[in-house]
């Protein structure tokens, strides 16, 4: 007998979304060993460093930081470059106070046969000073990174960001305080809004780096900077090779033979370049005695133009798209047609090839090679996600092994929903027809029930956070914690997402909160007009510029008929004068600048245009988030109270911007199945949250 959709018999309850779930970050080699920072929402999404040597088939991965430290820096607030390994030793950020800490990378740390030493000095507030994005030069002991401070010498009250050089193995400072007090770092490079990839020379003698300043996102303009250092280890000679205002310059590294290489858009894709001095005028390779030869601008090669990503939105730092191997190819990151893959490019022919590997996303992009062997998170559409070790043979694909995977209790794959591309018409009218936008459909699937046969199913509309960014094709349990209970599931890449080139991009320049919400509406639209979808069962749901999305979907349009934002913006003018120095800005391009455009931020913001909510709305906050504060989500509700919209609100007061502790993760996803069932009148499977909305009235 048929089950009604939304009340199919689920193998995935909220509390498997991530009870059992690990998220890996980055991931690099030392020695024989594969090591990757994994993020566990069993233990409050403490971030772990983790090995295996991969020379033994029958070894189990191992812990390599203790149960008291949570790898994780706070730079920029979403992090990214939290530690390196080198030659046996780890250097991790701490989330507990964000000094850097040196500890043996085999573990001993874990068994108590070793402490973790600090390697930079007790700030003057608590978290203070931060650190990420960690390269260590040649000598083995100088460490290069990014700082980030948050007291003492500051710029109009906000942070001030710098690349600083420290010591591996520091000695004790005189104003030692028992706990392993030692020199502050040197300063190498200041004076500009922001800092990231500090990248040594193998040879010792360069450093490259990128910097940028407001209003300009990495994704706007970065300038990739190189310059000569001198016995100290100070930078002299700097010089900008790549980037500016418009031009965007990501992932910069050196070649095992000394070639700076780097992802730039200037094209309007991110395509791989090289700088080896003298290529161009001949002026790189002018230096005098000792001194290193300096590539310049007129140095660049594009070694592959085509309409190709080989580079990724900068959100976190510690980014790697590409990697070099031993026998001069590059592994690297390609995005074609919005949709990744991992490929080979030969440097010296331009010739590009596709090994066939079974992965559709790779973040975060931490692409690195020993040169023998390639290791990457990868993701696939009909298994985990892993850390994954590649050793490629030739021409062919080679073999890849799978070291760790998010998940030890994977979901049958009989009763994953894989998903289907979709390119759907949109334009800056609802129905237009005048523009392409892209999606991921994911069907309703469960081989235990029988669909009904005579009505299309409930359909979420996921929005993806940023805006820039994107919804990559996976196998996510939040997806399937849906699709196996008979509701359509459709993952929108709205003009401004990436993968599809800087045009499409920059279509949101000046245009967020319009175009962004009417390719969600027309999404929906095609969905249902496909009969992919009941018209009268639309729901639309996102975190961050996501939640925002959603709130302006509703009350803009008509298009939902329930809605549930994570965390997202209300108050346009309120998140561009509180959010934190990394997004302060973001704004100006996405929106216009304040003062001249404050009608527009008005004009836009749902908070002002409440009464134009009728469909029921769920919203879920963190307490501590610094990127989107409470204080949103609170406008929001003394809007929704006002207008009598039926609302329901769900606060978690310890969780930051996203949820990483399981409990949490597991009531939001009963929250939210609970919150639809009684909007749309279907009644779950399993025991799930009761969720009645309010009108008229605040929560208890």
């Amino acid at each position: 007998m048929p089950t009604p959709y939304g009340e199919w018999p689920s193998p995935v309850a909220p509390e498997d979304v991530a009870a059992d779930a690990r998220s890996f970050a980055s991931v690099t080699t030392d020695g024989d060993h594969v090591y990757w920072l994994e993020r566990r929402p069993s233990e409050g999404g403490r971030g772990v460093v983790c090995r295996l040597p991969t020379d033994d088939p029958a070894a189990r991965p191992t812990e390599v930081t203790p149960a008291d430290v949570d790898v994780r820096t706070l730079v920029h607030q979403y992090g990214g470059g939290d530690f390196l390994v080198t030659d046996g030793t780890v250097l991790a950020a701490n989330m507990d106070d964000q000094r850097l800490y040196r500890l043996p990378a085999d573990g001993s740390a874990v068994d108590g046969d070793a402490e973790p030493t600090p390697v930079t000095p007790a700030p003057p507030e608590p978290m203070a000073h931060r650190y990420a994005d960690m390269r260590v030069a040649p000598d083995g002991e100088t460490v290069y990174a990014v700082r980030e401070r948050h007291a003492g010498p500051v710029t109009d009250g906000d942070p001030r960001n710098e690349l600083i050089r420290l010591r591996l193995s520091p000695e004790p400072s005189e104003n030692a305080d028992g706990g392993g007090a030692v020199a502050d770092p040197v300063v190498v490079a200041g004076g500009s809004d922001f800092y990231a990839a500090p990248r040594p020379a193998p040879d010792d003698d360069r450093l490259a780096y990128l910097r940028w300043d407001h209003p300009n996102m990495p994704w706007d303009g970065t300038e990739l900077v190189v310059a000569a250092v001198d016995e100290a280890g100070d930078l002299r000679r700097e010089r900008v090779v790549a980037g500016g205002p418009d031009e965007s310059v990501v992932s910069p590294k050196w070649s095992p033979d000394g070639v700076l290489h780097a992802a730039d858009d200037r094209t309007g894709w991110w395509n791989i370049y090289r700088f080896r001095a003298g290529a161009g005028d001949g002026a790189g390779a002018d230096r005098g005695a000792g001194d290193a030869a300096l590539p310049t601008a007129a140095d660049a090669e594009n070694i592959h133009e085509a309409p190709i990503a080989f580079g990724v939105p900068m959100w976190t730092l510690g980014v790697s798209t590409f990697a070099f191997r031993d026998d001069g190819r590059i592994a690297t990151l390609a995005t074609e047609s919005g949709e990744p893959s991992l490929r080979l490019l030969d440097p010296e022919t331009g010739d590009m090839t596709d090994p066939g590997l079974p992965y559709t996303s790779f973040r975060p992009a931490s692409i690195r090679s020993d040169g023998e062997r390639v290791v990457f998170a990868g993701h696939r559409t009909d298994a985990p996600s892993a850390v994954v070790e590649w050793r490629s043979q030739g021409s062919d694909g080679g073999a890849t092994t799978r070291l760790r995977e998010a998940d030890d209790d994977a979901l049958d794959p009989a009763y994953v929903s894989e998903p289907e591309p979709i390119a759907f018409p949109t334009g800056d009218a609802v129905g237009a027809d005048d523009a392409t936008a892209h999606a991921h459909y994911y069907p309703p699937h469960n081989p235990d029930v029988e669909p009904p046969g005579d009505t299309a199913p409930p359909l979420l509309v996921r929005v993806h956070g940023g805006p820039t960014s994107r919804s990559e094709a996976s196998l996510s349990s939040t997806v399937q914690f849906w699709t196996t209970r008979g509701v359509g599931v459709l993952a929108v890449n709205y003009r401004g997402s990436t993968g599809y080139g800087r045009a499409f991009r920059e279509a949101l320049k000046g245009e967020w909160g319009l175009r962004d919400v009417l390719d969600c509406v027309n999404a929906a639209r095609y969905a249902a007009a496909e009969g992919l979808a009941d018209s009268d069962r639309l729901a639309i749901s996102g975190g961050s510029a996501g939640g925002f999305a959603v709130l302006a979907a509703l009350a803009f349009h008509d298009a939902f008929d329930a809605g549930a934002s994570y965390y997202g913006v209300a108050d346009l003018r309120a998140l561009a004068e509180e959010t934190h120095k990394f997004e302060s800005r973001y704004l100006d391009g996405l929106v216009g600048s304040l003062p001249d455009a404050a009608d527009v931020y008005e004009a836009r913001s749902p908070v002002a245009h409440a009464e134009g909510i009728a469909a029921p709305l769920l919203l879920l906050q963190g307490g501590e988030d610094e990127v989107v504060p409470p204080a949103q989500a609170e406008a929001m509700i003394d809007a929704l109270v006002a207008n009598e919209t039926p609302y329901a609100y769900v606060e978690f007061p310890e969780e930051r911007h996203g949820f990483r502790d399981a409990d949490n993760v597991a009531r939001a996803h009963a929250a939210e199945l609970g919150f639809y069932a009684a909007a749309f009148g279907f009644d779950p499977a399993g025991d799930v949250a009761d969720v009645e909305p309010l009108v008229g009235e605040r929560p208890n």
